[in-house]
């Protein structure tokens, strides 16, 4: 009896604080992010750490016609100067209402939000082909960090992961040059996640 009663005490013992935790868990304030800033984990696939590009998204939600996206670039990607970037994204993105403002595209010098702004000459949104070309007035030069700033973007309609790939090219290139990809989770409603 003893064997039994000493089994029963531990296992009451086990559901009481399991109780607890979850209760703890479930009464604990959760704070909804305003802004998804990492790269986040990838499990299985992906694109391979030397080539994932660093990113900010803000106002994230679906259907957001106010979505930012601040897609940066290391300095240490750029091995010579850049007279134009290309980005293409997934048809996901467009055929789930996705759309860009491409007057409000810019590149900036720096990190984060990004400094002083780069000129650009011209920015081309080809939804057909699922690319944006910008132009640029002067070269971005090697080693530097930039952001590519995309705001007033309208967010397509359902969640989902997007990778935007970055090329590159100089004058005088026949090729652009790969620089990485960002793997971007957008229209992320994070209060019902």
């Amino acid at each position: 009896m003893s064997a039994k009663r000493s089994m029963y005490r531990f296992l009451s013992g086990v559901a009481l604080s399991g109780a607890a935790i979850a209760t703890t868990l479930t009464a604990l304030p959760v704070q909804p992010g305003v802004a998804q800033t990492n790269q986040g984990i990838t499990l299985f696939g992906g694109v391979d750490s030397e080539f994932r590009l660093p990113y900010t998204l803000r106002n994230n939600q679906p259907r957001s016609t106010r979505a930012a996206y601040y897609l940066r670039v290391p300095g240490t990607r750029i091995e010579s100067a850049a007279s134009q970037l290309r980005i293409s994204y997934p048809e996901a993105f467009t055929n789930r209402s996705g759309a860009f403002d491409i007057d409000q595209i810019t590149v900036r010098r720096g990190r984060g939000s990004g400094g002083r702004e780069i000129p650009v000459d011209e920015v081309v949104w080809t939804p057909e082909s699922s690319q944006l070309d910008i132009y640029l007035t002067e070269d971005i030069p090697a080693d530097t960090s930039f952001v590519i700033a995309m705001e007033g973007i309208r967010n397509p309609n359902r969640f989902g992961m997007h990778r935007f790939n970055l090329q590159a090219e100089s004058r005088g290139d026949v090729l652009p040059r790969y620089l990485g990809t960002w793997e971007l989770l957008v229209a992320e409603d994070m209060g019902n996640r």
